[in-house]
């Protein structure tokens, strides 16, 4: 793997054994051994099913542990992400970082992370150490409650929560590309946009959006839904999240436009937003309507209304070094 010595830091792999369509648990003895040539001091805790990569984690924040890596896709990252913040002791939460096994990963893409595990490994033991930002939103459950969560790659809502429903929903065997483009254009044909009303703050004041629309992103990375560009050029160390509202398209305006999504375009759809915000809110325009999904980091996060904020610096993660990407 390296010749390098054995780091004295400590390492807890999170480990989602159903990531990659089960690659990652048949794998497992694999990555023991992998990591415990660079990590002699290791543990690795195995998840049981949604939400307990977030318990672990939230445990694990306050067993002195220097690097906590999310073993997984992008759903298994928030949880870890979510169990730090809220375990750990304020200011100082363990070391982030990521051992990718999932469909999307779109997490790694911005930071730079291969998805070659001795790769990443390495990149545990030697990668930089960074500040970065994540979002905290506030939605509405299934049962009506409240509901708080961080994300720190993205968020978005509209027919972007209703494509991941759907993937989430599916095999994922196709891939992350294939997957999120297949539900993509099935949510397209089943959509019935309605209006939304969003109100932002930001370095230049503030910003609203009062009618109908086809999707919102909230990015804090710059990729989502398996290489959708929709963060392009932005920074997850700058203190803000980039806003994109793509307004309402019939199915035949919006197929021609999906390419934008890749190229890092969509602000060039026409009618539609980007900026750079610190803070928004929104909500249905059609109280009569279902409520509108609402997804982080690839995962569903209940429905409008929804406030979101930036917590600039708030967590700490290993990547390459910056010579290095």
């Amino acid at each position: 793997m390296s010749t390098a010595e054995p780091t004295r830091e400590s390492l807890c792999l999170v480990v989602n054994p159903r990531a990659g369509s089960g690659r990652a648990g048949r794998r497992l003895g694999d990555l023991a051994r992998l990591a415990a040539d660079v990590f002699p001091n290791l543990e690795i805790r195995t998840t049981e099913g949604p939400g307990h990569a977030r318990v672990l984690a939230r445990e694990v924040a306050t067993h002195g542990f220097d690097i906590v890596a999310a073993v997984g896709g992008d759903g298994t990252c928030n949880e870890v992400v979510n169990g730090l913040l809220e375990g750990a002791p304020p200011g100082r939460p363990p070391v982030f970082t990521v051992v990718p096994f999932g469909t999307g990963s779109d997490l790694i893409r911005t930071l730079g992370v291969p998805r070659d595990t001795a790769a990443a490994l390495r990149i545990a033991r030697d990668g930089e150490t960074r500040r970065v930002d994540v979002g905290y939103a506030r939605t509405r459950g299934s049962d009506g409650e409240p509901l708080g969560r961080f994300f720190v790659n993205e968020a978005s809502f509209g027919l972007s929560g209703d494509v991941v429903a759907r993937v989430n929903r599916s095999s994922k065997r196709l891939g992350g590309r294939i997957s999120f483009l297949g539900a993509t254009l099935t949510s397209l044909v089943a959509s019935r946009s309605g209006g939304v009303g969003i109100h932002w703050e930001g370095e230049d004041g503030g910003g609203s959006w009062e009618r109908p629309f086809l999707a919102a992103f909230v990015a804090n990375g710059q990729y989502c839904g398996g290489g959708m560009w929709v963060g392009r050029g932005g920074s997850m160390s700058d203190g803000r999240l980039d806003l994109t509202i793509v307004p309402h398209l019939s199915l035949v305006g919006a197929v021609p436009n999906l390419p934008r999504l890749y190229a890092g375009t969509t602000e060039k759809v026409r009618g539609a937003v980007r900026v750079a915000v610190r803070r928004l809110e929104a909500r249905s325009l059609d109280p009569a309507s279902p409520g509108i999904p609402v997804e982080m980091d690839g995962e569903q996060a209940g429905t409008l209304p929804l406030s979101i904020e930036v917590w600039p610096a708030a967590l700490r993660v290993r990547g390459p070094r910056r010579a290095e990407r």
